[in-house]
């Protein structure tokens, strides 16, 4: 099967796709965007073809067999629906590619109408520090015993700079990628066995500030998590098997602290991948290229687990 690939949206995350892209060698690579925006791109990646056309004439010209859509999130949606009324049978949105439940059952209701192939872009699940610490648990023999995250977000007074109605449900669309690193080998959280707690708010996201919560996934792994976003504070956290605890902080970088010691080591790393590009993004990209549902791809249907987790954690309001 020729692959084509169709880029939307030339923002960081949609020039880090390209550079991955150019780099996986498709039979053709195209971006689009509107305005002038795109010319750093063409220079940047090189011998990629911007088009700042409708995204329709777009489409009809390219005729792309794959699409990453890597639009502002709040347009995440309505293009995905777009590009899928078009025939493209093989999407990838960027995260959290719905910010509400009406958006997903849009989503999900076009992909089965049309038939298309739709995953969505948690990366981190593709880090070499993940991958690593996976690989060393199999080799060991070893399944994951509990889990513990943080997903603080040190902000500016104003906030994170995105539109009112995306900072106001932020947890869902930026802290959901912690998140969802730290559950996807253990499934999510038991809502039965699981409590969650918050409390304050900012100017910005009023539905909280503090967020902690416990209990069990629906595999039987026992998790605690904690967030403050009023106070200083980083991403991370922490798989625990019987022998080793595996520390993801940053979440690019893997230390391990051994059963009896107290020291944490550096664990090396096959990342020369993730230093050539945005980490994650190529092997993403790859499996997404290949289809490949096994290597870790967050298909729409698991991605719709995560807009009622974020409502449980952050006290969201359903639509």
């Amino acid at each position: 099967m020729s692959i084509h690939c169709l880029v939307i949206g030339v923002g960081k995350m949609g020039a880090a796709h390209l550079s991955a892209l150019a780099a996986l060698s498709p039979e053709s690579l195209t971006a689009w965007a509107p305005g002038s925006r795109p010319r750093a791109i063409e220079r940047d990646v090189g011998g990629v073809t911007v088009r700042r056309d409708e995204l329709a004439m777009t489409l009809a010209a390219v005729r792309p067999t794959h699409v990453i859509v890597a639009s502002p999130v709040e347009t995440l949606t309505p293009i995905a629906i777009e590009v899928m009324k078009a025939g493209v049978k093989h999407l990838l949105i960027e995260k959290p590619a719905a910010m509400d439940q009406r958006e997903c059952r849009l989503l999900l209701a076009c992909a089965a109408e049309t038939g298309a192939e739709i995953y969505v872009a948690y990366n981190r699940r593709f880090y070499a520090s993940v991958r690593g610490a996976l690989a060393h648990m199999h080799a060991a023999g070893e399944g994951i015993e509990s889990v513990m995250f943080e997903f603080n977000e040190a902000m500016p007074a104003q906030g994170p700079g995105a539109s009112a109605d995306v900072a106001a449900r932020w947890l869902l669309a930026n802290s959901m990628h912690v998140i969802d690193t730290a559950f996807h080998p253990v499934g999510l959280p038991d809502m039965q066995r699981s409590l969650f707690q918050r409390r304050g708010g900012l100017s910005w996201h009023p539905a909280g500030s503090v967020f902690v919560g416990s209990g069990e996934t629906t595999k039987g792994i026992p998790f605690a998590f904690h967030a403050n976003w009023d106070a200083p504070g980083r991403w991370g956290f922490e798989w625990m098997t019987k022998s080793t605890r595996y520390v993801f902080r940053p979440m690019e970088k893997l230390s391990i602290m051994r059963r009896g010691r107290f020291d944490l080591e550096p664990m090396a790393l096959d990342d020369e991948i993730d230093t050539r590009f945005k980490p994650g993004v190529y092997h993403q990209n790859a499996a997404f290229l290949a289809s490949d549902r096994t290597a870790g791809l967050v298909s729409l249907a698991e991605a719709s687990d995560l807009i009622p987790l974020a409502q449980n954690i952050a006290g969201y309001p359903e639509v």
